[in-house]
């Protein structure tokens, strides 16, 4: 089994780490001129750490269509990722398609194997510098042809042939964030059955003494005391296929799965094998004598208790840390996903067709059937033109270079009267007339100081000139701009789908938009797709507009709409990964901690079973027999939470009242449960 980390490995390879983002555009523009007379299939190579701890591999594809085959699988498990049936189908999609990772359903042609919180795998079009990655494998050429490409990719980018074939980088693999804690709560897991196991041991060393003297061996009596846990590891198959099977992800069952399966079963076996050998120790090792009297340092066991649960605690608190960067993304998906949610039953563009095929000639020749189709329509119900775009620094300099004072970067929302209505943004009468009428008018937050206004209104005056083009609008011939202060506090809808960018934003620079006041830079964007796209529609219009193909019914054209419901159900899916992510480890954690506080009462129940059962006997309730172990866990535990108060962990605070909660709980049923067996037991040990 190949590593996605080495794949293709073998094969001719550009390596691309040292070039510049535009040196990466040179050298995809002379990949695809090459590929247009030789028949060649080029893999690019990228890997990033997420947030939430998982790899993310991509892979950029560039194929000519004779050469797709010649892709060598990726098998993962014994399961194959990425083949020539992916690559085929990526390559031939719609511009932005993709299979595997990603929230957008939208364009996705198909889905890939992955490990949840552990390894994801994208395939997408090598189509600009932000697919080139680390390097691009080559397949299909002989040696003078890739010599050739290299000699095209050299010039292009001005790198030298041998910089751009000698591998000046390596990679270190590293695990993820769920493999981290999983490891560690394995250990800590492990620790504590060790700890409770050597304290049985050792609590049952008077009854070990009692039965050798009656002539039972040690061996015996360790298979009696611990034959319940080794009945137990029969349960470790089922929980690790479950385990397993919640990971794995489109795997199918074959033998690597299998030996991937049984390593994952072989380490609770060796962990439990290994804590009965160390609780066998003092059965084996001690003397008749001292195990009759049972001696061995009560205190010194009571101490080795409470050290093992601070350092579990302390672990606990330590990895709430670790934890607040998944919490984050958790937060900020739900509400992303609520926002969305709003417009589950929208339609957008999806892609334009020519006789069936997508279209990727010169789509401005059919922007004309689309701006008459939108203009003969923008009045009906449920019509709307919305596209949000930031604005950066970058484009404000190039649109004003010698310009004294510029505006700061912004967030630009182009929209229809009918849009800006549903989103809460109200318009007056007179300003919708005169957009009807053909004048451009644009809203700017009242927020904004004189100065800033003067500065934006001379960066959209530039910034929006016409320009020839088929589709004249009456903007176009009488040109004419107002603008008009609007309240900017209220945020609003970015259709923002990358990582990093808001859901919502306030205080956006608004152009209002009709038919009649576009420039061509609007109107002939009418054929753009996506979920960004100008126009969308509401599930009422869609059900009259479109046809039984979601096709613009009276078009002209093959105008495909899809829902954004595509794109909520891939952002479903990321969510419920996140949430069985932070709920798996959560919950481990929290296990681990509970463990622990029993394994601290159980201690105390036979060290002190004298006190304990007198106690009990006399009426006292949990508080008064346990009071030392109710102050011991619940001021490590606000210590806890006091650090992570200081370090503004919210992970921490939540994990710290979880923790109060469950470990009081937990004495009291453990006191409830226990202390009438410990006074029976201490009785009948006494006659």
């Amino acid at each position: 089994m190949r590593s996605a980390g080495s794949w293709l490995a073998d094969r001719p390879t550009l390596y691309t780490m040292q070039l510049s983002d535009e040196s990466r555009e040179r050298l995809v523009g002379a990949v695809q001129a090459f590929a247009q007379d030789h028949p060649m299939t080029v893999v690019s190579h990228d890997s990033v750490v997420q947030q939430s701890g998982a790899t993310l591999y991509t892979f950029g594809v560039l194929a000519s269509s004779a050469a797709v085959s010649a892709v060598e699988p990726l098998d993962v498990l014994g399961t194959p990722v990425v083949d020539d049936a992916v690559v085929s189908a990526v390559v031939s999609g719609a511009p932005g398609a993709y299979a595997g990772f990603g929230n957008n359903a939208f364009d996705r042609v198909q889905e890939l194997p992955s490990i949840r919180a552990g390894a994801y795998f994208r395939v997408q079009k090598l189509d600009s510098a932000a697919v080139v990655g680390s390097s691009c494998t080559v397949l299909g050429l002989s040696d003078e042809e890739f010599q050739a490409l290299l000699a095209d990719v050299a010039t292009a980018t001005g790198c030298s042939g041998e910089a751009l074939t000698e591998k000046t980088f390596g990679s270190v693999p590293m695990a993820g964030l769920f493999a981290f804690f999983s490891a560690g709560a394995f250990l800590l897991l492990a620790l504590g059955l060790s700890l409770l196991l050597v304290a049985r041991s050792l609590l049952e060393l008077k009854t070990l003494g009692v039965r050798l003297m009656l002539g039972w061996g040690a061996g015996g009596f360790l298979l009696r005391l611990f034959r319940p846990q080794l009945a137990q590891l029969l349960a470790v198959v089922p929980v690790c296929l479950a385990g397993t099977a919640l990971m794995l992800s489109g795997f199918g069952l074959t033998a690597p799965l299998a030996a991937f399966v049984g390593t994952i079963v072989a380490a609770p076996v060796v962990a439990v094998l290994l804590s009965l050998a160390l609780a066998a120790l003092p059965i084996l090792l001690v003397k008749p004598v001292d195990a009759i009297c049972a001696r061995y340092s009560r205190r010194g066991f009571y101490v080795l208790a409470a050290g093992v649960y601070l350092v579990t605690l302390a672990a606990v608190f330590g990895g709430s840390l670790y934890i607040n960067q998944p919490l984050a993304m958790y937060t900020d998906l739900a509400r992303t996903r609520s926002v969305w949610s709003a417009y589950e039953d929208w339609w957008v563009v999806k892609d334009l067709s020519v006789d069936g095929q997508h279209f990727v000639g010169d789509a401005m020749a059919q922007a004309k059937d689309v701006y008459d189709w939108y203009a003969a329509h923008e009045d009906d119900e449920g019509v709307y033109l919305s596209n949000v775009s930031y604005t950066p620094e970058v484009d404000i300099e190039g649109d004003l270079p010698d310009a004294a004072v510029r505006p700061v970067p912004f967030w630009y929302l182009a929209a229809s009267p009918s849009y800006l209505e549903q989103a809460g943004v109200e318009l007056s009468p007179d300003v919708l007339a005169k957009v009807r009428q053909g004048v451009r008018v644009y809203l700017l937050p009242s927020s904004l100081s004189a100065g800033e206004t003067e500065a934006l209104k001379s960066y959209l005056l530039a910034s929006r000139k016409p320009w020839d083009s088929n589709i004249v609008t009456e903007y176009m011939k009488h040109p004419s701009t107002e603008f008009v202060p609007y309240d900017g506090a209220k945020g609003l809808f970015t259709w923002a789908t990358h990582e990093g960018e808001p859901a919502e934003t306030s205080g956006m620079v608004i152009a209002v938009l009709s038919a009649e006041n576009m420039v061509p830079f609007e109107s002939e964007s009418l054929v753009a797709s996506g979920l960004n796209s100008y126009l969308k529609l509401d599930g009422q219009a869609a059900s009259q507009l479109l046809d039984n193909d979601s096709v613009a019914l009276n078009s002209g054209l093959d105008l495909r709409f899809a829902t954004v419901g595509n794109f909520i159900d891939g952002m479903k899916k990321l969510f419920e990964e996140l949430f069985f992510l932070f709920g798996i480890v959560l919950a481990m954690l929290v296990i681990i901690v509970a463990v622990m506080v029993l394994c601290i009462v159980e201690v105390v129940n036979r060290v002190s079973a004298r006190e304990v059962s007198v106690k009990c006997v006399l009426g006292f309730g949990p508080w008064t027999i346990y009071r030392r172990e109710f102050l011991f866990v619940n001021i490590a535990t606000l210590t806890g939470v006091a650090v992570s108060a200081l370090a503004q962990s919210t992970a921490g605070l939540l994990m710290g009242g979880a923790l109060l909660v469950a470990s009081n709980l937990l004495i009291v049923l453990a006191a409830r449960r226990r202390s009438v067996a410990v006074v029976l037991e201490t009785v009948s040990k006494e006659q």
